[in-house]
């Protein structure tokens, strides 16, 4: 078959009832041209990216496939594999590029792994056209996907690291060209300039009545790099403001769900239509703004701004189904990690990792912040390029000028202070380190007004966002909570009082307090009783933190805070030298074409404080009817199924799942969660009973 004669028979055939094939696949490769103007590649690449993404439809041309599309059979062969040995022919690449062109068309669907199109190979399926076989793919399937796995492309000359950054562009490209074009969308809709977002942040800064300050517009448009700045001082926009001018595309990492909503929120006042986002809870958060529909368009990024945990940029990394399309969104991005403090030794040795992957094969620049940046973490950065963008003499007489609280530490249990706390006015912040003691405060100080409220992390996801959204709102009153207020929340207190906790901890909380800095703060700090009182931090941070709580009452400043937090991490970075230096990233996928479905569990139970969704008894009844049943269910049932569950699920530590759980097959396969033989209350969360388990 001449090249002549393909495009015809293209022309003829369809790709979707309303369009034809070559229709569909010329507009695909339009789009990519027009991604690749923007994204970060070797041009001499250019044709062949292009090439292979008009070929990559080409199973569609099958008897089968097209029968399919006028309703005459339910099922045809899958088109990725039929076509990749006709698009063999008319790939004039070389190598090791046209078999990674190749892996990237047969891969459109579904992510290369050991067993992909095992069934089709067997069967020997070929590729027919007006009743005559055009194609038998099954062995050049078999040995391509081989030669992939196996490392038999390495002896080209590239490294596996780079291998595999080489996959991800073409197999990026080409899956965000097909969905764009099968959507009706086009390639303006993926992108933006750094110009734009520098705008749109100056806009915002006006509407609110407020002018960049001077640290705002020494970092204008510098791009990548690390720097503090005091809470409240405006680290968000100060890190948008940096956006260079090369930026494509703008993603925002935070370390929580609460986190990302709230910013969210924020981000679609500042950019209006074009921004997505993504979280574990993407499903939910999109249901209740009537948008299920545009589930795929959130999660991987399709819009031109991004914001979401850091977990979804890391599972790009961990080779999680659909990874290269995660990967793409960073190409040529402005990657934005707030509060890099927050993470434990071993997600923030992934991040490290991902960072330099990101700038070294991605063309991603990579902004770093956080109040309470420790200095031994900027060396960290700056030993993976990553400069200074404010210089910290800039901001120092920020940080020394200012004195938001009067810290005081009492050596005794915060249960000690219950009628104190009930006396006090104005907006009351009481911060505990365990849901449950957290839980016996609220308890206590219900009992003595009726303005008090309670927010952990063991509510059902329904009754978090109600919370959060009262959190919000709080105007006078005592708000019970655990860690979930220390980060990148804007909400502001009069007084706090928190039991110990690392000092980094700390200081976020004491960020909490008289956040503007117009009045006099206060902050009590008491120490938690019990052999386990350390708990959930590791016992030698705890420890650590515990030994300089003396010098906090003594603190003049937030800049002598920042030292005190210095002296704490100079206690426990030895924890983080032994994480980063595993490089597990570096060791593992980054080194791999090949899915790797463990991803999650390496992000959800490889820390320390381990927690799994789980159904509480008073929804479990219902739950484990929807799963037994979900067979007989109508879609419409099924939806409402769905959100019963995701809304009920609570996170819980998996010692509570090993003493409590009631694990059905059923409800594991449909909806991801557990069971647990666990009592709730939508006031006060799970509640454990006689057994203490929740901590």
């Amino acid at each position: 078959m001449e090249w002549e004669e393909l495009v015809e028979l293209m022309k003829k055939k369809k790709a979707k009832p309303d369009k034809s094939l070559y229709e569909h696949s010329r507009g695909a490769e339009q789009i990519a041209r027009e991604l690749l103007s923007k994204v970060p590649h070797d041009p001499s690449l250019e044709p062949c990216l292009l090439r292979h993404v008009f070929l990559h439809d080409l199973g569609k041309l099958d008897d089968r496939f097209q029968a399919k599309l006028e309703g005459k059979v339910k099922r045809a062969p899958p088109h990725a594999y039929l076509g990749v040995r006709l698009a063999s022919r008319f790939l004039e690449c070389g190598e090791p590029f046209k078999s990674v062109a190749l892996a990237s068309i047969l891969s459109h669907h579904s992510d290369l792994h050991q067993g992909l199109y095992e069934r089709e190979i067997d069967g020997r399926e070929k590729l027919v056209v007006d009743g005559e076989v055009l194609s038998d793919p099954s062995d050049f399937v078999w040995e391509l996907r081989e030669s992939l796995l196996g490392g038999d492309i390495e002896e080209h000359g590239i490294d596996p690291i780079s291998l595999r950054s080489l996959y991800t562009l073409f197999n990026g490209l080409l899956r965000v060209s097909d969905w764009l074009e099968s959507a009706g969308m086009n390639a303006e809709s993926y992108h933006l300039s750094g110009s734009w977002v520098r705008r749109k942040t100056l806009a915002y800064l006006e509407k609110k009545g407020f002018s960049p300050r001077d640290y705002q517009l020494a970092v204008f448009g510098k791009g990548g790099g690390y720097f503090r700045l005091p809470t409240g001082d405006g680290k968000t926009e100060t890190s948008l403001l940096a956006t260079p001018d090369g930026a494509v595309k703008l993603v925002y990492s935070l370390p929580t769900i609460t986190t990302t909503e709230a910013m969210r929120r924020r981000f679609e006042m500042m950019f209006g239509e074009k921004v997505s986002f993504a979280h574990s809870l993407l499903f939910l958060s999109l249901y209740h703004r009537g948008a299920l529909d545009e589930k795929l368009l959130h999660r991987y990024a399709m819009r031109p701004v991004f914001i979401s945990t850091v977990d979804q940029l890391l599972l790009a990394f961990l080779n999680y189904p659909r990874f290269s399309v995660r990967e793409f969104a960073l190409r040529g991005a402005h990657w934005i990690i707030d509060e890099i403090h927050a993470y434990s030794p071993y997600t923030l040795s992934l991040i490290l990792d991902g960072i330099e992957y990101a700038r070294q094969h991605l063309g991603a620049e990579v902004t770093v912040m956080s109040a309470t940046l420790p200095s031994l973490l900027a060396e960290e950065l700056e030993r993976r390029s990553l400069k200074p963008l404010i210089p910290f003499e800039k901001v120092e007489e920020r940080y020394s000028s200012r004195k938001r609280v009067e810290v005081s530490v009492r050596d005794e249990p915060l249960l000690n202070a219950v009628d104190e706390i009930a006396k006090a006015g104005g907006k009351v912040l009481v911060v505990a380190n365990t849901v449950t003691r957290a839980r016996e405060l609220y308890i206590e100080l219900k009992r003595k007004r009726e303005d008090v409220y309670l927010f952990h992390s063991r509510f059902t996801n329904e009754d978090k966002r109600r919370k959060m959204e009262l959190v919000e709102g709080i105007e006078r009153g005592i708000l019970v909570a655990t860690q979930v207020v220390e980060v990148s929340l804007d909400i502001d207190y009069d007084v706090l009082y928190t039991e110990a906790a690392p000092i980094d901890a700390l200081v976020q909380r004491f960020g909490r307090v008289n956040r503007r800095g117009f009045k006099r703060g206060r902050a009590f700090v008491f120490e938690p009783e019990g052999d386990k009182a350390y708990l959930p931090y590791d016992k030698k941070s705890f420890e650590a933190s515990v030994n300089l709580l003396g010098e906090l009452e003594g603190v003049k400043s937030e800049l002598h805070l920042l030292r005190l937090n210095d002296k704490f991490y100079e206690e426990v970075w030895g924890g983080f030298e032994k994480a980063i230096s595993q490089h597990w990233l570096r060791r593992k996928t980054l080194k791999t074409l090949s899915r790797w479905k463990g991803s999650e569990d390496w992000l959800s139970t490889r820390d320390t404080f381990i927690s799994l969704p789980a159904i509480p008894r008073p929804f479990l009844d219902i739950a484990l009817e929807y799963a037994s049943g979900w067979e007989e269910l109508s879609d419409e049932e099924k939806l409402k199924a769905t959100v019963f569950v995701v809304e009920k699920t609570v996170n819980v530590p998996i010692w509570v799942l090993n003493q409590a759980r009631l694990f059905s097959e059923d409800l594991y396969e449909h909806f991801g969660v557990f069971g647990i033989e666990v009592d709730y209350d939508d006031e006060l969360g799970i509640v454990e009973g006689e057994k203490e388990l929740v901590f």
